[in-house]
């Protein structure tokens, strides 16, 4: 580790696995509002893209910092790369990128609201708390129990259909609360991998995650559940290509999970890489679904 580039500590600080949910969460609201031909600006879908990817890694650089204070961090964590708690970037560093990204997402953000509506800074502020409340605070939700939900939120109900109602200007539409949910629930499986595989840190950190309350047996049982769930609220996009479509994403998933169920340990890094991809190739499953109904 000691040879690696600058650039390359700064890529794995940003996390890019993770990318692949935050762009899902944006691609498919773009696809539904495309489809009813209500799309009139694409000014503000690159806003979207821009917003959804700068939080995401605001959320995972402010995640490294808080835990390395927290000192949940250490060398026996299982994880990929992290700069900071192993000495390969000073924290002066890794908040000057924190702070860089933060005023990069607050550009693009003020670009897409002076695009948009102005009131939605109220939905801008309440992403930003989330982003630190998931590991900081006086209650850090992931602490609790509270980071599946937190994600489902986060990640899936307010990146799509915020998107939805900046595009098309409508709140009411079921569809997109059922397209949000899938996308979410799907992202809940990275955390749950995530957690899986660091039980036993985080049982000794003191950080109370989903898994380390429920149990390790949990974690398979809640992967399989989410997943099944992601399918199951696509109903009002099914068409007569759903089956097929749906056998070749259980193909990955099934992928995904027997890789969960059978590696340990730094191992668990190749189903953390599969889930994420699984976020992505069921964002574009749903955009086939609703261009072939």
């Amino acid at each position: 580790m000691a040879g690696q580039s600058k650039l390359s500590l700064y890529m794995g600080l940003l996390r890019p696995k993770t990318l692949l949910s935050g762009l899902s969460s944006v691609i498919v609201p773009v696809a539904y509002a495309y489809a009813q031909d209500k799309i009139t600006s694409w000014a503000i879908v690159a806003c979207l893209v821009g917003v959804a990817v700068l939080a995401q890694i605001a959320s995972n650089i402010a995640n490294d910092l808080i835990d390395f204070h927290k000192g949940v961090d250490t060398d026996e964590r299982k994880g990929p790369l992290r700069p900071l708690s192993q000495g390969l970037l000073s924290e002066k560093e890794v908040r000057v990128a924190l702070y860089l990204n933060i005023v990069a997402l607050l550009f693009v953000a003020g670009v897409l609201l002076s695009l948009s509506s102005w009131y939605l800074i109220i939905v801008g502020i309440l992403v930003l708390i989330g982003i630190f409340a998931y590991s900081g605070g006086p209650y850090p939700l992931s602490h609790h129990a509270l980071g599946e939900l937190s994600v489902l939120i986060f990640f899936g109900w307010i990146p799509v259909i915020v998107s939805y109602y900046i595009l098309t200007g409508e709140w009411h539409n079921p569809t997109i609360y059922c397209l949000a949910t899938s996308i979410g629930l799907s992202s809940v499986n990275i955390l749950v991998v995530n957690n899986y595989r660091d039980y036993k840190e985080d049982a000794q950190a003191g950080k109370q995650t989903l898994i380390v309350r429920m149990g390790r047996d949990f974690a398979p049982k809640l992967y399989l559940s989410c997943a099944l769930l992601s399918i199951l609220v696509l109903f009002p996009v099914y068409s007569r290509w759903s089956m097929w479509l749906i056998l070749a994403y259980g193909y990955f998933v099934l992928n995904a999970y027997r890789s969960l169920t059978s590696l340990e340990g730094t191992s668990l890094n190749k189903t953390l890489g599969l889930t994420a991809r699984n976020v992505f190739f069921l964002a574009i499953l749903i955009v086939l679904f609703i261009f072939l109904r």
